[in-house]
């Protein structure tokens, strides 16, 4: 028997079926080869780009019968089908329980594909809908038995799709505060003036065309920092001293802190498309060089 095969396929032609945006053991990969020897073969699903316009019923009344109020974009829906060839029968349930599995009622999954549009990896939150429909191939294919697979996404709404792969982010420490005044000769050895207290500063960079929510990350010693989104002027501190390589994590997006008795002044703030200043400080105007930011997020598409 001559066994199947797959044209070379680069990275970029490839779909992967995920529970997170960065690559895990049990992800499920179309358009390549897995190690138990299955082939998996899809197509790119018409919503990647497609959203649904749901128009308005008809409220006003008038006398032709016109719609009142503005459309509004449905879900995004990933209608999928694809082709798995395996070795044997037995490898083919297998890999048909496996991706059954991983489209159970209402688990969130992770559809990952090359955008040629960006230029980038990117990835839809989404969640099976409908039924999942594996249909066998009547008699052998050639390299083993074969099955059509149908099924579909539907994805989050608004649906944002995120860059997949390495996390993004920049780290970023308190270096001393910079001195004012003049600097005298040795004969009078003294600075004139006071401290001020810049903290430290760096450039995050949101790629995507929509809002990203970042992930702060402080490890101490540090005072009560205060963090500051320059660029948009939103700020918010975090009460209380952290002693020395302790962390204290702050997701913007779900507003979730840890350890949780940690209390927040102001809203963590989100990264506007582009350029973004970010800055911190401690209240106390103190530093230490081992005191960290790290500011991590993923840049975010519409």
């Amino acid at each position: 028997m001559t066994y199947a095969h797959l044209p070379a396929v680069s990275t970029d032609g490839r779909y992967r079926l995920g529970d997170g945006f960065t690559d895990l053991p049990d992800d499920f990969w179309w358009n390549t080869e897995h190690d138990d020897g299955t082939l998996t073969a899809c197509e790119e699903p018409e919503g990647w780009e497609g959203v649904e316009f749901i128009t308005p019923i008809d409220t006003s009344g008038g006398r032709d019968g016109g719609l009142d109020g503005p459309q509004s974009v449905g879900p995004r829906v990933l209608p999928i089908e694809g082709m798995i060839v395996a070795p044997d029968a037995a490898t083919l349930r297998n890999k048909i329980r496996t991706l059954r599995a991983k489209l159970g009622p209402r688990k969130r999954v992770v559809w990952d594909q090359f955008d040629f549009g960006v230029g980038v990896r990117m990835g839809l939150i989404c969640r099976s809908q409908g039924d999942f429909k594996a249909t066998p191939v009547p008699g052998n294919q050639l390299g083993g038995v074969a099955t059509l697979v149908k099924f579909s996404l539907v994805a989050a709404n608004p649906p944002w799709k995120m860059i997949t792969g390495a996390d993004e982010f920049v780290d970023i420490g308190l270096p001393s505060g910079a001195v004012t005044g003049r600097t005298y000769n040795k004969t009078y050895n003294y600075t004139y003036g006071a401290a001020t207290n810049p903290g430290g500063s760096a450039l995050a960079v949101n790629q995507g065309d929509v809002d990203a929510w970042p992930m702060f990350t402080i490890t101490g010693p540090v005072d009560s920092p205060i963090i500051t989104n320059e660029t948009t002027g939103d700020a918010f501190l975090v009460v209380g001293t952290i002693a020395s390589g302790a962390t204290v994590t702050i997701d913007s997006r779900t507003g979730v802190v840890v350890p949780s008795s940690t209390r927040l002044v102001g809203r963590p703030w989100k990264l506007v498309p582009g350029d973004n200043t970010v800055r911190w400080r401690a209240s106390s105007g103190s530093f230490d060089p081992n005191a960290n930011l790290r500011v991590s997020w993923r840049s975010t598409w519409e």
